[in-house]
């Protein structure tokens, strides 16, 4: 039985009366060789000699063309990325759950992204047990800017289990009167092609990051982030 995808985009409608004058905002997305993608923020290539063959490339992209909310996406299509954008197969995943393109913003040089039946990955559900080394980056929020630490061994150990040991306080509204909290991005690596990642905020009074909810952290974590 064939799945059905929707791409709902979200409408901000600038001119009511004037259709010409409508924005969409388009989850980032990709259709190729059949499968529906959705870019992703949590998933890293562990090092660039994964990526492997080039299964298919983009054919149109829909962000810049569309201005029709009730545009059927076809093969080929993606939100953000450019036409004749490569897509690249991963080892470990030969039925394309999990493809790359290239990004040279990207940690190892690589955006990846996943069907919508891909198994979940990501910080909270891996064997932590498994991870090797924790790289720490500084972030602007959509891209790490400078690698600020590498975590081994023993310190691994601690700076998850300081992650584990936060509270939870979905109540708590950090303070971004003055500026926006700073952002610590962390790569978890194990034996696997894919690495995980997510981010550690400060506000300028206390550490944070985001499980299932919002969770107040240790001071002690400044200590594995700078």
């Amino acid at each position: 039985m064939k799945k059905l995808y929707f791409i709902i985009p979200f409408l901000v409608l600038l001119t009511a009366c004037s259709p010409s004058h409508i924005v969409i905002d388009w989850v980032d997305f990709m259709q190729i060789n059949g499968k529906h993608y959705t870019g992703s923020q949590q998933l890293v290539i562990s090092k660039q000699t994964l990526v492997k063959d080039k299964i298919g490339k983009v054919r149109f992209e829909v962000n810049e063309h569309v201005k029709n909310p009730k545009y059927k996406i076809k093969e080929g299509d993606a939100a953000y990325l450019s036409k004749g954008t490569g897509v690249y197969s991963i080892e470990g995943y030969p039925d394309h759950s999990i493809v790359a393109v290239k990004d040279k913003t990207k940690i190892h040089g690589y955006k990846l992204y996943s069907t919508d039946n891909a198994e979940t990955l990501d910080v909270k559900s891996m064997d932590k047990e498994k991870v090797q080394r924790i790289e720490v980056y500084l972030s602007d929020g959509s891209k790490p800017m400078k690698q600020l630490k590498t975590l081994t061994g023993e310190e691994v150990k601690q700076f998850l289990k300081i992650l584990e040991a936060g509270t939870v306080n979905s109540a708590y509204s950090p303070d971004t009167s003055t500026k926006d909290p700073q952002m610590f991005d962390f790569v978890c690596y194990t034996a696997a092609p894919i690495a995980y990642r997510d981010t550690v905020f400060f506000d300028g009074k206390v550490y944070y990051w985001y499980s299932s909810e919002l969770m107040i952290i240790d001071d002690g974590i400044v200590n594995y982030l700078k």
